[in-house]
């Protein structure tokens, strides 16, 4: 199945598509928070957000929770870095955009049937990134302490995961 080449292209060429992103952040005039990062960092970092959209796309994190509180934490660590949440959510948006076009480039849809589920996948990869920036938003937005631990103690990323999914879903059909 074509859908099953998609994740195979992610999984297979994550480091390929880590530089390519590395290169667009670090030249883009929108995050310019990210040039006083080393290159090194900044690879480990988007070679864990592919990582992670692999493992979702393969439902090994249905619920989301495991990756909301990542993404929440990963939403902290940029606000305490002092990088501008904008610069923070474009960053993920050229990572949803390097990943589509690398796998448009790529040569593998070729028919009517083939767009149709690469249009499916892009949906998926949507709805990811889509959750992420909510999630890093909260993060960032909580990124004192108190306000982690408060989060922590209550059922806020269960509830808020939930709410996420029914409002995606309900947009999607």
């Amino acid at each position: 199945m074509l859908y099953e080449k998609f994740i195979r292209l992610v999984e297979d060429h994550a480091e390929k598509l880590t530089k390519l992103w590395v290169e667009e952040v670090q030249n883009n005039p929108s995050t310019r928070g990210y040039r006083k990062i080393n290159d090194a960092l900044l690879e480990k970092r988007v070679y864990d957000v592919y990582k992670r959209l692999g493992r979702w796309l393969l439902n090994e994190d249905i619920t989301f929770k495991e990756t909301a509180e990542h993404y929440m934490k990963l939403g902290s660590e940029r606000a305490h870095e002092g990088i501008q949440l904008s610069e923070v959510i474009y960053a993920i948006v050229i990572s949803r955009l390097v990943l589509w076009n690398y796998v448009i480039n790529q040569g593998i849809v070729n028919s009517i049937f083939e767009h149709h589920q690469a249009l499916e996948f892009l949906q998926r990869v949507t709805t990811y990134f889509d959750k992420a920036i909510y999630f890093i938003s909260i993060g960032y937005e909580n990124s004192s302490k108190a306000d982690q631990e408060k989060i922590k103690k209550s059922d806020f990323i269960e509830k808020s995961v939930n709410a996420v999914t029914k409002w995606i879903i309900k947009d999607v059909k």
